[in-house]
């Protein structure tokens, strides 16, 4: 009995074994069929290369330096190595073969003179790369600068462009940045109501939302339609002038559009591509017509040169990648355990989300420690390594896994780092414009006989940083008037208008006028109004004199 209850008991223990033995099989099985992460990024190298049996073709009139590198042909070796069109179709030839027009045949450039000061006693220091700009976008934005625009826009608009294409030409404003084309929008409906013309009629167009003034201005409530019907209505006779921020400056294609108002600086590739918007062709379209308010005629004419007729690009020197994350290294951001640690996560998907951060959070601790400075320099680097190697795994073949590792990574990182404050100075109420003129430099031809270059992607190694440079406000303010303000006098000085900007923004003196008769509030003002010419005589001595006598 004893014998047999123990050979039970040894048979139930056989069975617990192999039902054991199946499980560590089984669980043996699982952990070889899962892959090896190292095979996993091997194989997304692997990817990122040229296949053999894939061909990818680009057609462009503007090609881009990498989009050559991509997909165009190299010739040549060594320092000599170019990348060029497969094919090419020039910008030449399809302008003398009639399928598209010249828009550098008829160029117009206008500048803008002006001279501002200072609008307070003190003389602070500011970085004067910064405050030019800060002064450079208050001069442009200031309602005396766009009003004289907006009534050379419409007047250009009225008097040489509504005749053309059968009387269905159209206009393009081209603005540096949404505020503008909301304030340029504002400026040119106003002068068309002032003037009562029912003949020309403008729309607005830029992405989102812009906060101005305590309102908040989008392109459809200030156009009164959807956005998405924008490029529509333009078609139509009822608009005739198209305000644009960024938005349709490229791949648009309206053959009704005749003239361009350029008030932004354009160069290179950009200026190619905004300008090329009025080659469409049209049976009753015979030329175009560029106003520009802010860039030369021979630079415009040096922009075009690399595409007009053969374009080749410099093969990117793939150690741009190489030492941009070298540098990197330099600040402690990255550890090594953290970034296997960040990819595995990565590869595991959504349910690894939590591992995922458990292993970008010291990295973007480490970064938050970093002065400002050298936050710009990491996150600079940053950008390089990750846009260099996200383009040159597409045209070189690498075998090290690890740069893919860093690049999903670095890549995860880049989403999670807080973002950059704004670096924008706002100096509009130190300085004031004091004189003012809009007038005309060159009138002609920009048109290229011949044409051709190279490019270069912009994958240079070189961030943006640059030391800043402190100066005094009234330096700055005097470096300014000397290159803008030329031979500016009397005529042109804003001098009632700075009288009453400073008589509306006095609460007592608002109050008193509306509580008061036009002649008692007369006895009031006439006093503010000597004492505000007096306090500034020391300065414009001789129209003081004028008006006192």
């Amino acid at each position: 009995g004893e014998s047999a209850k123990d050979l039970r008991t040894a048979l139930a223990a056989k069975d617990d074994l192999e039902v054991l033995a199946e499980v560590e099989d089984e669980e043996l099985a699982e952990e070889s069929a899962k892959p090896d992460p190292q095979d996993e990024l091997t194989d997304l190298v692997r990817g990122r290369g040229r296949q053999p049996n894939l061909s990818f073709f680009a057609f462009t009139a503007t090609p881009k330096a990498k989009t050559l590198e991509l997909f165009g042909t190299l010739i040549g070796t060594g320092e000599e190595a170019r990348y060029v069109p497969f094919h090419l179709y020039s910008m030449r030839q399809a302008i003398e073969e009639g399928f598209i027009l010249d828009v550098l045949e008829h160029y117009t450039t206008y500048k803008v003179y002006f001279r501002i000061d200072k609008a307070i006693r003190d003389d602070p220091e500011y970085d004067e790369k910064r405050a030019k700009a800060a002064i450079a976008r208050f001069v442009t934005l200031h309602p005396h600068n766009l009003a004289q625009k907006a009534e050379i826009v419409v007047e250009h608009f009225r008097t040489h462009t509504a005749g053309k294409i059968g009387g269905r030409a159209k206009a393009m404003v081209v603005t540096s940045s949404r505020l503008h084309a909301v304030r340029y929008k504002q400026a040119i409906d106003r002068y068309i109501r002032d003037k009562g013309y029912h003949d020309v009629q403008a729309l607005v167009a830029f992405s989102g939302k812009v906060l101005a003034d305590g309102d908040s201005f989008t392109e459809s409530n200030m156009n009164t339609f959807p956005m998405s019907e924008t490029a529509r209505r333009f078609d139509t006779d009822d608009y005739q002038v198209l305000i644009v921020a960024e938005k349709f400056q490229t791949g648009f294609d309206q053959p009704l559009l005749h003239t361009m108002f350029v008030d932004k600086p354009l160069t290179g590739l950009a200026a190619v591509q905004t300008l090329s918007r009025l080659n469409r062709i049209h049976p009753m379209k015979e030329d175009t017509f560029v106003l520009d308010f802010r860039n030369e005629a021979e630079d415009i004419t040096r922009a075009f040169e690399p595409w007009y007729e053969r374009t080749l690009a410099v093969p990117t020197d793939p150690n741009v990648m190489y030492d941009a994350r070298s540098q990197l290294d330099q600040y402690d951001v990255l550890r090594s355990d953290e970034i296997e640690a960040g990819v595995h996560a990565l590869s595991q998907g959504e349910k690894a989300h939590e591992q995922l951060h458990a292993a970008l959070n010291p990295a973007k601790d480490r970064f938050n420690v970093l002065d400002a400075d050298e936050q710009e320099e990491f996150r600079d680097a940053l950008h390089r390594f990750i846009n260099s190697y996200r383009f040159l795994a597409q045209v070189v073949t690498f075998t090290d896994v690890n740069l893919e590792r860093d690049y999903l990574y670095c890549k995860a990182l880049d989403a999670v780092l807080p973002g950059q404050e704004s670096e924008r100075l706002d100096l509009g109420s130190e300085v004031k414009l004091t004189h003012l003129r809009v007038e005309q430099t060159y009138e002609g031809s920009a048109a290229l006989k011949t044409g051709g270059g190279e490019v270069t992607t912009f994958f240079d190694g070189k961030g943006p940083q640059y030391d800043p440079d402190d100066e005094l406000l009234s330096q700055i303010i005097n470096e300014i008037n000397e290159r803008f303000g030329l031979d500016l006098d009397q005529t042109d000085q804003l001098l009632f208008d700075q009288y009453e900007q400073e008589w509306l923004g006095d609460d007592t003196l608002a109050a008193q006028a509306r509580t008061n008769d036009l002649s008692n509030f007369r006895l009031v003002f006439d006093r503010v109004f000597i004492n505000t010419i007096v306090k500034r005589m020391d300065s414009n001595e001789e129209i003081f004199k004028k008006i006192l006598d």
